[in-house]
């Protein structure tokens, strides 16, 4: 075999090298853009997935439990100002709804009582029965704790988390004002009179979610906020 022929048997230049690496490392880091893309893709989906059961969950824990509000099990032999008598919390004898305005977020506190008979079905904000013996009053207190978690208290026990993000929780309270039977103000309970809480109609509940999405381009931190209005069946 002669010089010539030996001297197209080389291996690569460093040019064509160079330019494989380039082309390997062009296709490497596509390889790499849609794989983070689809990783945040499904992120971003599971993060929504998971506000959507956050927002389900608050506003049926607390439309449950604020329609509850002044129920006692024995109308016939009872009332409902013996029942839930006053106390530091409820000024009025028979006030079934009370709270207090935080001045800024994550917001207010809402507090509702009222009462369950044994294994009458009543449930509390937690989704627990009265297996006492005997009626007992549920005292449940919302508010939204040092972590964004909406929680709820029940008779003064440890707070459990009903759903999680809550950047704010603002609460109104639907009073009626001319004795017509339906709320004619909405008022916060920093404003409420005495006389007012043994009135309120309706309350107004409004939460705020923070962004799953927040960091993304064009995304807001918090999302729009929800707002609804809930009856008191006592009072209906």
């Amino acid at each position: 075999m002669t010089r010539r022929a030996l001297s197209k048997q080389f291996g690569m230049g460093l040019i064509e090298l160079l330019i494989s690496m380039t082309i390997g490392l062009i296709i490497v880091g596509g390889m790499l853009s849609v794989l983070y893309s689809t990783r945040g893709t499904s992120l971003a989906q599971s993060g929504l997935s998971q506000l959507q059961d956050d927002e389900r969950l608050a506003l049926t824990m607390l439309t449950n439990t604020v329609q509850g509000a002044g129920y006692f099990p024995n109308p016939l032999t009872s009332t409902l100002t013996t029942e839930l008598p006053a106390n530091s919390t409820f000024l009025n004898a028979g006030q079934s709804v009370a709270g207090s305005t935080g001045a800024a977020a994550p917001g207010d506190t809402l507090i509702v009582r009222y009462e369950a008979g044994t294994a009458d079905g009543t449930l509390d904000c937690n989704g627990r029965g009265n297996t006492s013996g005997a009626n007992l009053v549920l005292v449940n207190t919302f508010s939204v704790d040092v972590n964004n978690n909406l929680v709820c208290s029940v008779n003064g026990a440890a707070a459990q988390a009903l759903a999680a993000s809550v950047q704010n929780f603002q609460v109104f309270y639907g009073v009626d004002t001319d004795s017509d039977g339906s709320a004619d103000r909405y008022i916060a309970a920093t404003a409420m009179t005495t006389a007012n809480w043994n009135n309120v109609m309706s309350v107004r509940l409004t939460l705020t979610f923070q962004n799953p999405l927040a960091g993304q381009p064009g995304q807001p931190t918090t999302l729009t906020p929800i707002t609804q209005v809930i009856a008191l069946l006592s009072r209906v």
